[in-house]
């Protein structure tokens, strides 16, 4: 009786350790799975980055006017009127910002964010600002791209990013 016991309780054991043995495959090739699952994702972020700076570049050059493909320059106007509303609205909430109470604010010359009265840097662009600087209006010009007004001192339409022709 003890040997048929034992031979059971073997049996059991060997059951027993099996189920651990396959239980601990079954959780490596779990682990092995979330890892290239991981591997997979963080490809996919990079490579969505990489595009994304891409065409970034790409929009800016065919801003710029290097780049002339004309399928390229159907899907670019697209963005060029979002660019035109994004400017209109960021003007517009500068100047509701620059309303009365603003006088603890400088205005950047350059993208006229309204920065705090110890800033050195502007908040908005990066353009270093300095306390006091009052920019005179000079006569503006239309730009021949978009026909916001531009300073004739421009190189670049502060909302299209078409250089200024002379």
């Amino acid at each position: 009786m003890s040997s048929n016991l034992q031979s059971k309780l073997g049996e059991g054991l060997s059951k027993f350790q099996g189920g651990i043995e396959q239980g601990k495959l079954k959780l490596q090739t779990v682990q092995e799975i979330n890892k290239l699952k991981k591997d997979i994702h963080d490809t996919s972020v990079k490579k969505s980055k990489t595009l994304l700076e891409l065409g970034q570049k790409v929009y800016k050059k065919i801003r710029i006017g290097e780049i002339q493909d004309q399928e390229l320059l159907d899907l670019t106007s697209t963005l060029v009127d979002m660019d035109h509303v994004i400017y209109k609205t960021s003007r517009k909430v500068n100047e509701l910002s620059s309303q009365p109470g603003q006088e603890n604010a400088i205005i950047c010359p350059a993208c006229e964010t309204p920065n705090d009265l110890d800033s050195k840097f502007c908040g908005g662009c990066g353009v270093k600002v300095e306390q006091g600087v009052e920019i005179e209006p000079e006569s503006t010009n239309g730009c021949l791209h978009c026909g916001e007004q531009i300073s004739p001192v421009a190189n670049y339409c502060h909302c299209c990013g078409k250089k200024v022709s002379i």
